[in-house]
């Protein structure tokens, strides 16, 4: 079996606490280089892990030859320009979101990975986890419209560099692109509209950004979704729960890491119960290796990483606007 070579740009929390272990546990990878503008980072996380390599400087990461696949986890405002960086260097990516901050750098992050022929994935694993798929498993065949809510919510510091515009791009774009790409892979259709109702519920002498809002996504085929996103949520309940509603029946997902149906064969089953929440990083990485290695198109490719972020982007516009916006796909037909 082919072993690929992975770079990981970027040495923060998330690279220690879900890329790395994600990574070394998958035997279809091997974590060959690390690079951070913090240079010792960099050198931490490659004693960690065993990478051969360790830079401040991402040219030298990608000037690697022997590099495969880049994963990217920065700060959300590099993401397109280390994206196209990465493809000019014909490395493969997986990037977590946003894809970019806005319509002119998604655009130039398809057009350089097309040009190059490199894959590309966008970090959008919810809609990837394990309880996700079985929901789409279970609404598979059910043509009726259906109606989903999910909830999002944590403190979330107004001092979190996320809420800064042009560096997080504000928590609609950065965390709420998540959910709107977990709400189309459910619905499986086009999104056609969406309102959200909301505003800045932090501190505003912070945060100059709407940070907290309820998204309503409506689907050409009728089909609703509603989101909450609280940035001045509570520690002690859980951060995230999923309900859909199709037909007389019944999902519920809790944090993932329970879920629980009704009115499938007139009962209530539970079932995928884990002890940690699984939001489908691992599966997203084994998906992404498969693409490399069988020369297949690659999960969450272009076409999903750019649907979710023109809609994050609607969502503010809709909220300053107090209106609806319609959406076409056109608008992410980049």
């Amino acid at each position: 079996m082919k072993i690929l070579n992975a770079g990981i740009v970027g040495c923060g929390g998330f690279t220690r606490g879900m890329t790395v272990p994600v990574l070394s546990k998958n035997p279809k990878y091997r974590i060959r280089a690390v690079a951070d503008i913090d240079e010792q980072a960099a050198k931490t996380v490659a004693a960690d892990t065993g990478a051969i390599n360790y830079a401040g400087d991402i040219d030298r990461l990608l000037g690697d030859a022997d590099i495969d696949a880049v994963f990217i986890n920065t700060r959300h405002n590099t993401h397109a320009e280390l994206s196209v960086r990465a493809a000019n260097a014909k490395k493969h990516i997986l990037c977590e979101k946003p894809m970019g901050l806005s319509r002119g750098e998604c655009r130039a992050v398809a057009e350089a990975v097309r040009f190059n022929g490199v894959k590309y994935c966008i970090g959008y694993n919810r809609g990837m986890a394990p309880m996700i798929t079985r929901a789409r498993e279970l609404l598979a065949g059910q043509p009726e419209k259906k109606m989903a809510y999910h909830r999002i919510q944590a403190p979330f510091p107004a001092e979190h560099w996320t809420h800064l515009p042009h560096v997080g791009g504000g928590r609609f774009v950065g965390e709420g692109c998540h959910i709107f790409d977990m709400f189309c892979e459910l619905i499986g259709c086009p999104p056609v509209s969406v309102y959200a109702s909301g505003g800045t519920f932090l501190d505003p002498e912070d945060v100059k950004i709407p940070d907290s809002a309820c998204v309503t996504l409506t689907f050409a085929d009728g089909s609703v979704c509603v989101t909450l996103i609280a940035s001045a949520g509570c520690p002690s309940f859980p951060k995230e729960a999923t309900e859909i509603y199709c037909a007389g029946r019944a999902i519920f997902i809790n944090d993932f890491k329970a879920m629980e149906y009704y009115g499938y064969e007139g009962r209530k089953k539970t079932e995928l119960i884990f002890d940690e929440t699984d939001k489908g990083h691992s599966v997203e990485a084994d998906l992404f290796a498969n693409a490399i290695i069988d020369d297949t198109p690659p999960p969450n490719g272009i076409a999903q990483a750019a649907r979710a972020a023109v809609i994050s982007y609607k969502v503010n516009e809709s909220i300053a606007s107090g209106s609806a916006v319609p959406i076409s796909e056109n608008d992410y037909a980049f």
